[in-house]
């Protein structure tokens, strides 16, 4: 079937996409032009084999020779961000939440969250459903992960200090990037007042848990070990975000590609569930959330071919493997149909979830989510792009965003 190849605009200049894809032209393994810092773009499907599922020993987590992770400043010692002997704990604590037979027991919610909010909108009205989707996916991962609802202003709290703060901590990745926070700069406070609110919300519920004891969510699970409560909240914290973040944005995107491609739209509403699975692959494999993904050497060592010194910065990145055309007959296209045949041939070309022992718990969880939302959405309306709006632009931050949200125009399907 011919496929449609327009949808959100690509990167150009200097945004940092386009930069790692440039470096990517001049081998597998390039070093980029970062004062100050010895940081190198791996892009060979065996050298990211390699360094993401090898001991975390030999390629640590964080930026620079001391790993660095911008995210603790958010997250502490949550999953996302905490030490190798930790975060072994740490998974073995939650991997029951997301065992795939429970993770299929949520399927239903996800389609009954998702009908509910889609029954919100209205016929003929331009909306934006990265916003939509957002609160929704924070909807879903509060009643099934913890087990608990979540108001529409602990919503706007989440939502809003997300927005606003991602570019400061991305700046955080950069060599002298944390200087500023020691300033009283306006974005500072800013930082401050709404860390404050996040972590307000996510007290809430726990402490809305602690009345209530003895059930099989997140929070009755690290409340029954005895954990210090900072330890409660940086896990809680962790898969709250991490947990519908991603997610919204990733469907945002998808929905995008799917506005100007009605037949696909009708094909999922028809309830081709393998077609929709296929179309949350595809859409994954051209806007990963996780855009890039850093790792440090401790040691010097030779990474796909090319020897490197310790400390140096790896960047392994979804968006440039996953649209080399060395691993992907036209890379640029919407094409879900390439996922119907089977996983791609070489596995390390495909990792929006990352890999090894720090790939992302959630990964089933997150794509049957997605799928289900999808169906839901297509079910019960026509999008096609906002007329007059503007396009939708990936926004490289700490994870990958639509720069001016995604703009849709609904019609109910008849």
């Amino acid at each position: 079937m011919e496929r449609v190849d327009h949808g959100p605009r690509p990167p150009r200049g200097l945004n940092p996409l386009a930069l790692l894809v440039r470096a990517r032209r001049r081998g597998a393994v390039a070093r980029l032009p970062v004062p100050g810092a010895r940081v190198y773009l791996v892009s060979d499907p065996a050298a990211i084999q390699e360094a993401l599922t090898r001991t975390q020993r030999e390629y640590a987590k964080g930026v620079g020779r001391h790993g660095r992770e911008p995210l603790k400043r958010v997250l502490g010692d949550g999953l996302l961000t905490s030490p190798p002997d930790l975060h072994r704990q740490q998974r073995r604590l939650v991997r029951p939440l997301f065992h795939r037979e429970r993770v299929a027991g949520y399927a239903a919610t996800f389609t009954a969250l998702a009908r509910e909010a889609a029954a919100g909108w209205r016929d003929g009205e331009v909306r934006d459903l990265h916003r939509d989707l957002t609160a929704l996916t924070l909807a879903i991962v509060a009643r099934t992960v913890f087990d608990a609802g979540v108001t529409d202003a602990a919503v706007t709290t989440v939502s809003r200090a997300l927005a606003r703060n991602q570019r400061a901590l991305r700046r955080e990745i950069l060599p002298g990037g944390t200087l500023l926070d020691r300033l009283p700069l306006p974005a500072t406070r800013r930082w401050r007042a709404d860390s404050a609110a996040v972590d307000a919300v996510v007290h809430g519920l726990i402490e809305a848990r602690r009345a209530e004891p003895g059930g099989s969510d997140l929070l009755s699970l690290l409340l029954a070990t005895g954990m210090p409560d900072r330890r409660i909240r940086d896990e809680a914290l962790t898969l709250l975000l991490a947990g519908h973040e991603t997610t919204a944005s990733a469907l945002a995107f998808t929905f995008a590609l799917l506005s100007h491609d009605p037949a696909a739209q009708e094909r999922i509403a028809g309830g081709d569930r393998a077609y929709t699975t296929a179309v949350v692959r595809e859409s994954l494999r051209l806007y990963p959330p996780a855009w890039a993904i850093w790792r440090h050497l401790v040691e010097a060592r030779e990474v796909g071919g090319r020897r490197l010194p310790a400390g140096a910065t790896l960047i392994f990145s979804p968006w440039v493997t996953h649209r080399d055309p060395a691993w992907w007959p036209e890379p640029d296209r919407f094409r879900p149909e390439r996922w119907l045949a089977g996983p791609p041939p070489e596995r390390y070309a495909y990792f929006p979830f990352g890999a090894g022992p720090r790939q992302c718990v959630g990964n089933e969880f997150a794509e049957l989510e997605a799928a289900r939302v999808t169906e839901a959405v297509c079910a019960r309306w026509v999008l096609a792009p906002a007329p007059g709006g503007r396009p939708v632009v990936p926004r490289p931050l700490i994870t990958l965003r639509p720069r001016y949200g995604v703009p849709l125009l609904l019609r109910v399907r008849r």
